[in-house]
């Protein structure tokens, strides 16, 4: 992912996302490791790891193409469940929102390392994402 994609997606859910049970916020001063703050209804805001492409919405298993954590502490935070991914397709009309959980590691998915960690495993987990429209 591209920082120019990220930035895209990032006011996108800021500015223009909406939905009737989700809302995003920005980081507050001092937050570290994450990009956003997701907000659902009544719950208690979740941490957001961030993770758009230019790409558009076919199948769920374009969901994990190409799913990269760039960052130790990324993938730390994630198998801990302190953050969630939020996947944005940026090609998309309107961009297409997945939230993705460490649920899919107890799933079958694993993280495999390489220069940098990449979320594999079955192409379709849906138990483990929530379609945000």
């Amino acid at each position: 992912m591209t920082r120019k994609i990220e930035d895209l997606a990032r006011h996108y859910l800021l500015n223009q996302f909406t939905h009737a049970d989700y809302r995003f916020h920005p980081k507050e001063p001092g937050d570290r490791g994450f990009d956003l703050w997701l907000e659902q209804n009544g719950e208690p805001r979740q941490k957001v790891e961030l993770k758009a492409t230019k790409a558009r919405y076919l199948r769920p298993s374009n969901i994990f193409a190409q799913l990269v954590f760039n960052a130790k502490i990324e993938r730390q935070l994630f198998e801990s469940g302190e953050t969630v991914i939020v996947r944005v397709f940026m090609g998309s009309s309107p961009p297409q929102v997945f939230i993705v959980t460490n649920a899919v590691l107890s799933s079958g998915a694993r993280l495999k390392e390489e220069a940098r960690y990449v979320l594999c495993g079955k192409l379709n987990y849906e138990d483990s994402i929530t379609s945000l429209g």
